[in-house]
């Protein structure tokens, strides 16, 4: 790995910081069409369409004004690290999102099984998140900021109360390239909601699907209630294992394709994702794919 720079250091360690207070807070910027349509009359048609050229649409660039100014980013915050966040910010359209198969074909009830709960959460019109995993192949790294301009539900599974798995906008990109490589016999590692073996049973090029799950409450749930509404069940099957147990059997080798999802982020991944890589060797005829990888080599790497 490259050694970075004081330069890079310090917009990581600002992008650490933003990305923190949009974890800790739920920033959002209250606005309306009118608040929108006074702001741009504070600027000349040349100016806006300056703005427009260097940060994107108008909207995008009120919004994440408002919260630099809201929350002070600016004070901590180097002009570089403010320019690639304009640079890196969207408005995600709701019609498209919600057009995703999963979240177009899966009805999501709300209930509970011991201290799993499975339910709906909710972006607020003008609500900061992170659309994207940051790139950190990138020169830079910032956080992709990104909100919608409408309110927007997304499937949810809580564990005592806490969020521990959506189907947000953050989770479909980074399964992109894992879902477009996945081919043959299939084990999957971590259940969740499913979005993966869902997205990957569409494929004809994928036969069947062994998910390996250790929490029965989550198996019970995802059997009850999102299963029944997949149209490729009939490929997948959910075993209640310990996933390094089940690398230990002689049912794993019977595989083409890995694909590890164990972790809610890069800090907690980074153990488990040194632990998976030494299975790799004992299983020569097996693809191996992480979820956020690029991610686990910066934090594992340093």
């Amino acid at each position: 790995m490259s050694i970075r720079t004081e330069k890079q250091n310090a917009v990581l360690t600002e992008g650490a910081r933003i990305a923190k207070i949009i974890a800790d807070r739920a920033p959002t910027v209250d606005y309306t069409p009118a608040m929108l349509d006074q702001a741009r009359g504070f600027y000349t048609p040349e100016d806006i369409a300056a703005v427009e050229q260097r940060y994107g649409e108008f909207e995008t660039f009120f919004v994440l004004t408002s919260f630099i100014q809201d929350y002070k980013i600016d004070k901590f915050a180097s002009s570089l690290t403010q320019t690639l966040l304009y640079r890196n910010a969207r408005r995600l359209d709701k019609q498209t999102f919600r057009a995703n198969p999963y979240l177009a074909e899966v009805k999501i009830p709300t209930v509970s099984e011991g201290r799993f709960t499975l339910t709906e959460s909710r972006y607020g019109r003008g609500e900061l998140f992170q659309y994207a995993i940051p790139d950190f192949r990138a020169e830079y790294t910032v956080p992709k900021i990104g909100f919608f301009s409408q309110p927007v539900r997304f499937p949810t599974i809580c564990e005592g109360g806490v969020p521990w798995m959506s189907v947000c906008p953050s989770e479909i990109t980074s399964m992109q390239a894992p879902i477009g490589d996945a081919e043959g016999a299939v084990l999957v590692l971590g259940l969740g909601l499913g979005y993966y073996p869902f997205m990957i049973s569409r494929n004809e090029r994928v036969r069947r699907i062994t998910v390996i799950e250790r929490a029965p409450e989550v198996i019970r749930l995802f059997r009850e209630h999102l299963l029944p509404q997949f149209p490729y069940r009939d490929k997948i099957e959910v075993i209640e294992a310990d996933a390094f147990d089940y690398l230990g059997t002689e049912e794993a080798r019977a595989f083409d394709f890995c694909f590890a999802d164990l972790w809610q982020g890069a800090g907690d991944g980074a153990p488990l994702y040194r632990r998976l890589k030494e299975y790799e060797s004992k299983f020569y005829a097996m693809r191996f794919s992480y979820w956020i990888e690029d991610a686990l080599k910066f934090f594992t790497e340093g």
